[in-house]
C-alpha cells in the first residue's frame, strides 16, 4: 500500500467537476443547529477544558446568516456566495497551525534510533 506524504495538506476542492451536488447549497436548519450546539454548556466546557477559554460561536452565526441570505438570492448568486464562503473557510483552516507544524517526519527508523533511549543511564545487570 502506497503511503501518502504526511506533510501535505489536503484541499477540499481539488476538482470542481467532482463536487457533490449539494456542495453549493446551505441548509439554514443545519447551520442553526450547529450554532445552537456551540452555545450549549457541554460545548463551552469542552472548549474551556481544551483551550482555556470559552469558544466564540461567531463563525456558526455568520454561516446561519449567510444561509438565510442565500434564500433571497438567485441560484447563480447563491453559488457564488457559497463558493466564496467555502474558500474563506478553507484559507482560514489552512492558515492555522496543524500537527505538521509541531512534529517532523522521522526518516531513520532503525532499532538504534528509538524514542527514549537517549535519556537512559548505564545498563544495570539483573541477577
Amino acid at each position: 500500500m502506497a503511503e501518502t506524504p504526511v506533510d501535505t495538506r489536503i484541499s477540499q476542492v481539488d476538482n470542481k467537476a467532482n463536487l457533490p451536488p449539494d456542495y453549493y447549497t446551505c441548509k439554514a436548519s443545519h447551520a442553526f443547529d450547529q450554532w445552537f450546539a456551540c452555545l450549549t454548556v457541554g460545548s463551552q466546557l469542552r472548549s474551556y477544558y481544551r483551550y482555556g477559554h470559552k469558544t466564540s460561536c461567531g463563525k456558526h452565526w455568520s454561516k446561519f446568516k449567510m444561509c438565510m441570505g442565500m434564500k433571497l438570492r438567485s441560484e447563480e448568486s447563491g453559488k457564488a456566495i457559497m463558493e466564496e464562503f467555502r474558500e474563506k473557510e478553507e484559507a482560514k483552516r489552512n492558515s492555522l497551525p496543524n500537527v505538521m507544524d509541531v512534529w517532523t517526519r522521522r526518516e531513520n527508523t532503525s532499532s538504534e534510533d528509538t524514542a527514549g533511549t537517549e535519556n537512559r543511564g548505564p545498563e544495570t545487570p539483573t541477577f
